[in-house]
């Protein structure tokens, strides 16, 4: 007996992503039967698609599809119930992928997310560094390098969501400097990692944006008045479907 594969392990592991992969494989199965003509008698593979959907949302809580747990048995009412089953489970899954390349694409990981105390505290640091840098016998082309970089760092740090990446600029360079004046520079070197310490303890912003198990739930929906006449089969959702 060959054995049977398991393909719910190839799904990412990340339930939410791996619902959106499965509908979309499982939609395109169906729409590739339906060009082919198979299963026009009946509705076995339509519910098939239903029940894969909904049993991968249930063991995975999502909460997706519960609203739709409980196909009609007759032909003619699954028939509406499917058309609003499908195009749910679709907007679905393009919601969830699209929050996905959102995460992805804010560069979440340089961006963090201060409260009032974190940013009165680095403010301060920063202060601290500016008096520093401005005691400092340094050429002043690199004197104001350093100020820029700091400057744009502590406008960042004005904001709810702070990137880092003029911090970490600022001390890369306030690190090569250090080869130069390396006495009068260990002073602020501990103050950029007190604040390289508060960045640690910040959230990042990948870890701070909701989880969409959490977000609000997509609305079903409405209901669709039964045909007056009985659904004709066909080979696209357009035509029967």
């Amino acid at each position: 007996m060959t054995e049977v594969e398991n393909e719910y392990l190839e799904l990412p592991d990340d339930p939410d992503e791996g619902f959106a992969v499965l509908q979309r494989r499982k939609y395109a199965k169906l729409e590739e039967a339906w060009n082919n003509n198979e299963g026009n008698s009946t509705w076995y593979l339509e519910r098939q698609y239903v029940d894969h959907l909904t049993a991968f949302d249930e063991v995975h809580a999502l909460g997706l599809l519960i609203a739709f747990r409980n196909p009609p048995k007759g032909d003619n009412e699954f028939s509406n119930f499917f058309q609003d089953f499908r195009r749910h489970a679709e907007i679905s899954s393009q919601k969830i992928l699209m929050e996905a390349a959102r995460r992805q694409k804010v560069n979440a990981e340089n961006i963090i997310v201060l409260d009032a105390t974190a940013r009165q505290t680095i403010h301060t640091l920063i202060a601290a560094i500016r008096e520093r840098l401005t005691e400092m016998v340094l050429p002043e082309e690199l004197r104001q390098s350093l100020f820029n970089k700091l400057n744009t760092f502590a406008s960042e740090v004005d904001r709810t969501r702070t990137r880092t990446e003029a911090f970490f600029a600022f001390a890369v360079q306030a690190a090569r400097t250090s080869k130069h004046v390396n006495d009068e520079l260990k002073p602020l070197q501990q103050t950029i990692d007190r604040i390289f310490d508060w960045i640690e303890k910040a959230k990042k912003l990948k870890d701070a944006l909701p989880p969409w198990s959490e977000r609000k739930q997509i609305e079903p929906p409405k209901k669709a008045l039964p045909s007056p006449d009985k659904p004709t089969r066909g080979g696209q959702p357009g035509f029967g479907r």
